[in-house]
């Protein structure tokens, strides 16, 4: 794998911390490249007061930016994010010393290092080149399927009104009762016009929101596997029509990291389904019996969980959670933990989910290293 580094300014202490991290990269067999058609990912080595922002010129590429703290924050987590946010990170690393300055000696002080991603991820550890390394391999190394490919294809007969998109407006409201989705997060308040414009150039979404719902619907003249999902960056608790807010997939193109999308004429073409698509559509095509599912930002106790905390909407996620369903007694009504992150829950519907869940709902999704 090979990496750039993008940096603009020098502040010793950061280019010490982060030159570590290069070097434990480069023992570890990938190279550096002054090529961006090269680089899967970028070291983007910024200043926590006016950071910048690495202009990537495709999805595929990784950002990872880079900061040191050396001033006390009552909400390092709100700092962490917005500095994710208006980096345009995948990743972003907070280093805080737990000494001032360098040492008088070759050593680094010891210090803590917060890992923040756009899953509403927040955790921390020692600072250690290998451990820091093999935190950041699995995401930069992963690859998205978010891509949207609209047919205009969709049948008449559900151009306004389904039955099954009743059910998903519906029970997003009951998401919103039960206070486990967070309103989108006001990119304007940290982004100008232009990030934001490039950042719905890249991902397809100018507000960040977690929570989705989705569910089976055969419709015969697609095909057997078609389901209904909420879109991107909504308001879950006001899902409103067809073709906007809730769209239907009836497909998915791994290779091209691409989701098939059939839509009615008067489409919304700035609409995308939501990130977690390419992870439902796995799931429904292994397992015939799922009926239903539900992401949401909460945990429940004595849950099955993902190892790693890949960024969504990428393949490595999808393919861990089937495998985790795999191993459960009941693939189609299960729940699975996405570490760092929330719960994928299976049904046979929408229903029967919401059942199984009310009242053992935990708000705070523990993180963990």
């Amino acid at each position: 794998m090979k990496f750039m580094i993008y940096q603009n300014d020098k502040q010793r202490l950061r280019d010490a911390y982060c030159a570590q991290i290069v070097r434990q990269w480069e023992k570890e067999g990938h190279s550096r490249t002054s090529d961006p058609d090269e680089a899967k990912f970028v070291l983007n080595v910024t200043d926590i007061d006016s950071p910048q922002i690495y202009r990537r010129r495709s999805r595929a590429i990784f950002v990872v930016s880079v900061v040191v703290l050396q001033k006390c924050c009552a909400d390092l987590r709100t700092l962490c994010y917005r500095m994710l946010v208006r980096t345009l990170s995948n990743l972003l690393i907070c280093i805080v010393p737990q000494k001032k300055g360098l040492m008088e000696s070759v050593q680094l002080p010891p210090a803590r290092v917060y890992f923040t991603t756009p899953e509403a991820g927040f955790y921390s550890a020692d600072f250690d080149a290998p451990a820091i390394y093999r935190k950041m391999l699995p995401i930069v190394g992963a690859h998205l399927a978010i891509a949207n490919s609209f047919s205009v294809d969709l049948p008449r007969a559900y151009w306004k009104q389904s039955a099954v998109v009743d059910q998903i407006r519906r029970h997003g409201k009951k998401l919103d009762e039960l206070g486990v989705l967070p309103a989108p997060f006001p990119l304007k308040r940290f982004l100008t016009e232009e990030d934001i414009e490039h950042l719905y150039r890249l991902f397809q979404v100018k507000g960040l929101s977690y929570g989705n719902l989705s569910a089976r619907e055969t419709i015969p003249q697609l095909n057997e596997r078609t389901f209904w999902m909420t879109a991107r960056g909504i308001d879950k608790g006001h899902i409103g029509r067809i073709g906007r807010d809730v769209l239907l997939v009836k497909g998915v193109d791994e290779a091209q990291g691409v989701i098939l999308i059939s839509v009615p004429p008067d489409y919304d073409p700035k609409a995308r389904v939501s990130v977690d698509a390419v992870e439902h559509a796995l799931i429904y095509r292994e397992f015939p019996e799922v009926g239903a599912i539900v992401h949401i930002h909460a945990w429940m106790e004595n849950v099955c969980g993902t190892h790693q905390n890949y960024p969504c909407g990428t393949i490595e996620l999808a393919r861990e959670v089937v495998s985790l369903l795999r191993r459960t007694d009941n693939p189609a009504c299960a729940v699975v933990g996405l570490k760092n992150h929330g719960l994928t829950i299976t049904g046979p519907s929408l229903e029967a989910i919401f059942c199984r869940i009310e009242g053992r709902l935990i708000r705070e999704v523990p993180m963990v290293a």
